[in-house]
């Protein structure tokens, strides 16, 4: 009858809906991912160039020639750059020298084996012309010379006038870059023959029935397709946010949530089937939403938020300062020696004190206000609070942080530590707020280490006066 037929023609719509939508999110989540991943391995290449660079003398490395190799100034930025590739098991880290002409040459390569020679010419790229100009960069696409075919990272060093006195190369491998962001699309391949192979059983059972639930089904699929349109809305909107690698844990845990297990409904017949698959392909999308939500934002070494999320509230607070609405504070900790501990008891010593700075930070001034970048440092944004406010959860941190020392027996957590508070008749951007927040961090800092040497120098004294007090009362008997 044309009853049927209008029914059947609306399962198939509604089949033609779900397989589209089904495909659209699996290859928007491919793209995603991997975009995503690549951002990721984009800003580790930089944090490792942006630290090295950071730590060599820019006035030095300026005035060294191929003849000051056996240098102390040479020896040292040697050193430097050798125990990042030592340490972090870099092939390839070294500095470079703009010639001033548009072309480059080496400076210093702790390379064993072949070694760039002090002078000898490095392949120019758009990326390392950017960082001559004293900006960050990456490679988009990967270059060959005689050592082979890299992508490369590149940071400027500056000089005491803020000028560029060189820049600190790292290279990564072009077919271990472009290996490792393919061989992790495996996950979003799953989830791409998982979501078509359940579009495919649903088309099997809704061609082999006419019985009318079609109000039911219709509903669900309106459902789904409100859940998809979230989703997409939300990918847009954070496509340029880094997703951080996932770890084998979160693989595991996206399989799961493809395979759509959750609670077993009783099923009366071929069409509750086809409702229930529905709605579980709709809770499946919403579990992604919250995973992806909190990968994208959330530090996984510190439980902390992390860069993507630092990035948004501080162009908030720029908003409101332009908008002469600001009203924040910011705080800067900066976890005293971690080097040092990390160097004498291993890197787990060193990651579980960031951990434990970051759960007492979390405490006091709670999970939304607390951020951790990079390195041994945590920024505070705390929107709404005043002067007053600060002196107390500084307070606060003081007291939880000695409850740590009096429960944990072990490795001292010291935390050097600074705020300001933004005052529109003092400051005019967010960045110097930010700037005066660490200068003050580091003059406690330096009041930590005046203290440490004035300790060491009391205890000294001490015992030189009880040596001098024993000769004069034993010495001539």
């Amino acid at each position: 009858s044309k009853k049927v037929k209008t029914s059947k023609r609306s399962f198939i719509l509604a089949l033609a809906l779900l397989l589209f939508t089904n495909i659209m999110i699996s290859v928007v989540f491919i793209v995603f991912y991997r975009n995503g991943l690549k951002e990721h391995l984009i800003e580790h290449m930089l944090d490792l160039t942006h630290t090295a660079a950071y730590q060599i003398n820019g006035d030095e490395l300026e005035k060294l020639t191929k003849d000051d190799e056996n240098t102390e100034s040479y020896q040292r930025a040697l050193s430097i750059l050798r125990s990042f590739q030592e340490n972090i098991h870099l092939e390839y880290i070294y500095g470079i020298r703009a010639e001033g002409d548009g072309t480059f040459t080496f400076t210093i390569d702790p390379t064993v084996k072949d070694p760039g020679e002090f002078g000898e010419p490095v392949v120019a790229t758009d990326a390392l012309r950017k960082a001559a100009q004293g900006e960050d960069a990456v490679d988009d696409i990967p270059y060959t010379d005689r050592w082979g075919t890299f992508y490369s990272a590149y940071s400027p060093v500056f000089n005491s006038k803020g000028e560029v006195a060189g820049i600190i190369a790292v290279d990564f491998d072009a077919d271990w870059f472009d290996g490792l962001i393919n061989e992790h699309r495996k996950v979003a391949v799953i989830l791409t023959v998982i979501s078509l192979g359940l579009g495919i059983a649903l088309s099997v059972i809704i061609m082999t029935s006419n019985k009318k639930h079609f109000s039911s089904i219709l509903k669900s699929i309106a459902q789904l397709d409100l859940e998809m349109q979230k989703l997409d809305n939300y990918l847009t909107k954070i496509s340029s946010k880094k997703l951080d690698l996932l770890p084998d844990s979160s693989i595991t845990s996206l399989k799961t949530l493809a395979s759509g297990e959750g609670e077993v409904m009783p099923i009366k017949n071929e069409y509750d089937e086809l409702q229930t698959s529905i709605e579980t392909v709709s809770k499946k999308l919403r579990k992604y939403l919250k995973y992806i939500n909190s990968e994208v934002y959330n530090d996984d070494m510190t439980n902390t938020k992390n860069r993507a999320a630092y990035k948004i509230k501080i162009k908030q607070f720029s908003d409101d300062i332009a908008a002469n609405n600001a009203k924040f504070a910011v705080g800067f900790f900066d976890i005293y020696d971690l080097k040092t501990v990390s160097a004498h008891f291993g890197y787990e010593a060193g990651d579980r004190l960031l951990y434990e700075c970051g759960r007492i930070l979390k405490n006091v001034f709670g999970y939304n206000n607390v951020y951790h970048i990079v390195g041994d440092d945590f920024i505070i944004l705390c929107e709404g609070k005043t002067e007053y406010d600060m002196i107390t959860y500084f307070k606060t941190f003081e007291d939880n942080l000695a409850k740590y020392h009096d429960i944990q027996q072990g490795i001292t957590l010291a935390v050097s530590k600074g705020y300001a508070v933004y005052d529109k008749e003092k400051y005019s951007s967010y960045r110097e707020v930010f700037l005066d927040a660490r200068a003050n961090c580091e003059k406690d800092k330096s009041n930590m280490e005046s203290g440490k040497k004035a300790g060491e120098e009391a205890i000294l004294a001490k015992k030189d006066s009880v040596q001098k007090s024993i000769l004069q009362r034993y010495g001539k008997s």
